[in-house]
């Protein structure tokens, strides 16, 4: 099929697309494990029956190329949906909670139920407009909740036929898709929504945040940011190099986990990073290639650009660029050093050591990935638990968002919550808290009751209704240290000794099996 044209949803229609999706949630009609099913399977189709057309148009809107499309827009949510109709009945299924509760409520079947929030309101961006908009509908659908889905106006092409494919597979009774600018997306916002989803920049998304306040709605935001990447002494620079320009090259650097540099190195290794590369995505318009164009031709004035990536102004398309910042950073200011980049410029901020890449992380907003590039996993360990971030990834790039087994999502200036597979599914769920008191039970419910207080009584209640504290009174971070390590060493004590006794069992000799458990007993000084 051709790529239909782009026409934006009247403002009046939106209302009763709302009460239309609304109507169908109330009816409890999404709520059973088939319906979800379904629609799941059907939007798998939607995408196989029309790859074609998928690829036409995000050709058309970025001029992307089929393996570009396919990695970062198609097989993400085919992987999304995939998991979901093969886990959904385990995704479903209460949650036991009765393993840690009082004796009081053992019988009282405490579980958890995963309910739909409701209708819900998913905000796409244009970089990748059909991941950023299907992903999250995966977790809707199997959550049970219909949903609206606010493509970006950025990408035209890709939202007219999200809206001339949506309905022809899914119930049109509870998914839909609003077309337009910002009139539309005042709209959505003025509504109360079970859940909202939103993928974008963060000035944009304090007005969603704002806006879901005034209605107590939740919502996951996904903001993107600054991604640095630590680079060691000893890391391997040409591997390095290697798999960041592979990532930095796909859409020219256009997403939220787009690697940029803090990175301290043998002295004159900013050369070492450039490597052959091609280029299939361009800029959405000449004004986004302008504004990269503009950054690089200022840090040539200033002798802060050590390499000019290829030019194609025509075609809006652009090769990567390297800068050297200042050491630390120090005086920088501007796009940079401060807010995303949006395209193929690779800023380089030298520090003297992981550290001082630490601290420099540290003391700037939070970011949605960190990368760190070392020979050793205990570099990458340091460097991860001393920094929050919402994602990071050892020697590699931009990979997290499509590992369906993990969350994707910011933290701080990042975003808030997550989403992508079973994660996907709960940031569309409630966990409604379940407690069963049936009529059998009275019997040991009479002691509750004003009139049956009696000697004894209060004890009673205690012994059934508070968890005995199972530890002493603490003397020090030490000693709870020391306490720690005991345990652990007891463990090791007994795994040695099932050993031995395996051991004795082959026909090891005595005198080595007691040479073996006295050697290990002294080394665990037990």
């Amino acid at each position: 099929m051709s790529v239909p044209e782009y026409t934006e949803t009247p403002l009046d229609e939106i209302d009763l697309t709302y009460d239309r999706l609304n109507a169908t949630f109330h009816s409890f009609k999404t709520l059973p494990i088939e319906y979800r099913l379904y629609n799941l399977k059907q939007l798998a189709f939607l995408i196989q029956d029309n790859i074609e057309a998928i690829y036409a148009a995000l050709h058309k809107d970025l001029s992307k190329e089929p393996l570009d499309i396919d990695v970062g827009d198609v097989w993400p949510i085919l992987n999304e949906i995939e998991l979901a109709v093969r886990r959904l009945p385990e995704w479903m299924a209460d949650e036991k909670a009765t393993r840690d509760s009082v004796l009081a409520f053992k019988l009282s079947r405490p579980h958890v139920r995963r309910q739909p929030k409701g209708v819900s309101l998913i905000i796409g961006a244009w970089n990748y407009p059909f991941q950023l908009t299907l992903s999250p509908l995966v977790g809707a659908i199997s959550a049970g909740c219909p949903a609206i889905i606010k493509c970006s106006e950025h990408s035209p092409a890709s939202a007219a036929l999200i809206a001339e494919l949506l309905p022809r597979y899914l119930d049109p009774e509870a998914y839909a898709v609003v077309n337009g600018a910002i009139p539309q997306s005042t709209a959505l916002l003025k509504k109360r929504w079970g859940h909202i989803l939103y993928t974008g920049n963060g000035a944009v998304g304090k007005i969603v945040a704002t806006a879901a306040a005034k209605t107590l709605t939740p919502s996951t935001l996904e903001l993107g940011g600054k991604s640095p990447t630590i680079v060691a002494s000893d890391a391997n620079i040409t591997m390095i190099a290697r798999r960041m320009m592979s990532i930095k090259q796909l859409n020219i650097g256009q997403m939220c986990a787009d690697p940029s540099l803090d990175e301290f190195y043998p002295k004159g290794s900013e050369r070492s990073l450039i490597g052959k590369h091609g280029q299939a995505a361009a800029f959405r318009n000449a004004g986004d290639y302008d504004r990269i164009e503009g950054i690089i031709d200022e840090a040539q004035k200033g002798g802060k650009l050590i390499y000019r990536g290829e030019e194609d102004k025509p075609n809006r398309r652009m090769g990567i660029s390297l800068v050297r910042l200042n050491k630390d950073g120090a005086g920088e200011t501007g796009i940079l050093v401060e807010d995303e980049i949006w395209g193929p410029v690779l800023p380089i901020i030298p520090v003297d050591d992981v550290d001082a890449a630490i601290e420099y992380v540290n003391a700037r907003p939070t970011p949605l990935a960190l990368y760190v590039c070392s020979a050793f996993r205990s570099t990458f360990e340091h460097v991860i638990n001393r920094t929050l971030s919402g994602s990071a990834i050892w020697n590699d790039f931009s990979f997290a968002p499509v590992v369906r087994t993990l969350p994707f999502g910011g933290v701080g200036e990042s975003g808030w919550g997550s989403y992508h597979g079973e994660n996907g599914f709960l940031a569309f769920s409630h966990r409604k808290a379940v407690l069963e008191m049936p009529g059998w039970m009275e019997i040991a419910q009479k002691s509750r009751y004003p009139n049956n207080y009696v000697e004894g009584t209060h004890k009673r209640m205690k012994m059934v209704m508070t968890a005995p504290l199972g530890f002493s009174r603490p003397v020090s971070v030490e000693h709870e240290r020391r306490a720690l390590e005991r345990r652990r060493n007891r463990r090791t004590f007994y795994l040695g000794v099932l050993l031995v006794l395996v051991g004795a069992a082959a026909g090891l000799g005595g005198r080595r099996i007691a040479s073996f458990l006295g050697g290990l007993k002294a080394k665990l000084g037990l």
